[in-house]
């Protein structure tokens, strides 16, 4: 973890926790997000500290966005990677044709 962005969590992270006003805990778990799983246990810490249930549902779907940015980004490295290996096998099957 960059020490900036480390420091930047640990902020939002003690913002969601300890503010006094609602929308400003809600506001910093939104922008906890953009850290992506860099802060997902912040977020956790968060949610499992807090009694409000509007935080909780802003927590509870900040994890939810994180999970499927990470299955999306997956699914996008696995179409890369059969990308490739299709041009690698295309290559090879040329240079066959090309030595008969």
């Amino acid at each position: 973890m960059e020490s900036g962005n480390s420091n930047r969590i640990r902020e939002l992270k003690l913002t969601a926790k300890w503010s006094a006003d609602n929308n400003e805990k809600k506001k910093a778990v939104l922008q906890l997000i953009r850290y992506g799983n860099e802060a997902r246990l912040a977020i956790e810490e968060v949610l499992g500290i807090t009694v409000y249930d509007d935080v909780k549902q802003a927590c509870l779907n900040a994890i939810k966005s994180l999970g499927r940015e990470q299955k999306d980004r997956a699914v996008h490295n696995e179409k890369i990677a059969k990308t490739k290996r299709f041009a690698k096998v295309k290559k090879q099957n040329k240079k066959k044709k090309r030595a008969k």
